[in-house]
C-alpha cells in the first residue's frame, strides 16, 4: 500500500516536472551544453584535446544537474506547493512528511541522473571522453553527491513559508555552488583565498570526489571527503523531516 501510495505521488510529480521549462533549461539542457561548448573550444575531434581537458573537470560538469536540480528544482517546486495551500489540504490525508520528500527525492533525482547521462553521452560519442577510473565507483560516487546536495534542498523546501522566501534561500545555497565550486569557472584559477574559502562548500567536495573519480583515484583515497557528505546527506534528511511544514503560518 505504501509503495502505490509512493509510486501514484511519483507519476504525478514526473509529469509535472517534465513541464517546467525551469528544470529542462537549468537542470538538463545547461549541463549539455557546457559541455559541448567546452569541448568545441578545446578541440571537436576524436582524440584530439578534448578528451583531457574534459577529464579534468569530468565530475563538475556531472555537478551542474546535481545543483540545479537539488537546490532549485526540488525546494522551489514544495514552497509553491505550500504557497498555493496543496500540501495543507495533503496534511489530511495518509501522507506524510517522509513520504513527500522521498517522492521529491526520487523523481528530481531521476532528473538529475538523466542530465548526467546526457553529459556522459556527449562526451563520449562527439569528444571520445572515456572515464580513467572505475565506472562502478563513479556511479557510487555521484549518488552520494546527490544526496548530500538534495539534503540542503530538503531542509528548504521544508521550512521555507512562500515561493518568494524560497527563492532567496536557494538563490543564496545556488548560485555561490555553481560559481566557486568548479561547475561553471575551473576551480584552480581562483586565487587562494578564494580556493580555501570555497572548499568548504559541499559541491567543492562533492566535485573534488567526482573529478578524482573519475581520473582513476580509488574511492578509499576520498573515505573522509565520502563520510562528510553523507553525514551531510544524513542531518539534512533529519533536519527536514523533523522540520516540515505543512501550512505558511
Amino acid at each position: 500500500m505504501k509503495i502505490q501510495k509512493f509510486l501514484t505521488l511519483a507519476r504525478t510529480e514526473m509529469k509535472l516536472s517534465l513541464r517546467s521549462f525551469d528544470m529542462i533549461l537549468f537542470g538538463i539542457l545547461m549541463p549539455l551544453a557546457i559541455v559541448i561548448v567546452i569541448g568545441l573550444i578545446y578541440g571537436g575531434e576524436r582524440g584530439a584535446e578534448a578528451p583531457g581537458v574534459l577529464a579534468q573537470s569530468f565530475g563538475a560538469y556531472l555537478s551542474i544537474g546535481i545543483c540545479a536540480v537539488g537546490l532549485m528544482g526540488m525546494p522551489l517546486t514544495l514552497a509553491d506547493y505550500r504557497h498555493k495551500k496543496v500540501l495543507k489540504r495533503l496534511s489530511v490525508t495518509p501522507a506524510h512528511p517522509g513520504l513527500l520528500l522521498g517522492v521529491q527525492l526520487f523523481v528530481q533525482g531521476l532528473v538529475a541522473l538523466f542530465s548526467a547521462l546526457l553529459v556522459v553521452l556527449a562526451g563520449f560519442l562527439f569528444f571520445g571522453y572515456r572515464p580513467a577510473g572505475s565506472l562502478p565507483a563513479l556511479v557510487l560516487a555521484y549518488f552520494i553527491v546527490l544526496l548530500s546536495i538534495f539534503s540542503l534542498g530538503m531542509i528548504i523546501a521544508s521550512t521555507a513559508p512562500d515561493i518568494k522566501k524560497a527563492g532567496l534561500l536557494c538563490s543564496i545555497a545556488y548560485f555561490p555552488m555553481l560559481l566557486f565550486s568548479g561547475t561553471t569557472i575551473p576551480f584552480h584559477i581562483f586565487p587562494g583565498p578564494v580556493q580555501k574559502a570555497a572548499a568548504v562548500l559541499p559541491l567543492s567536495q562533492g566535485i573534488k570526489l567526482l573529478n578524482g573519480i573519475s581520473l582513476g583515484e580509488p574511492l578509499s583515497a576520498h573515505l573522509v571527503r565520502i563520510a562528510v557528505l553523507l553525514g551531510l546527506a544524513a542531518v539534512g534528511a533529519g533536519i527536514s523531516i523533523k522540520t516540515f511544514r505543512w501550512d505558511m503560518e
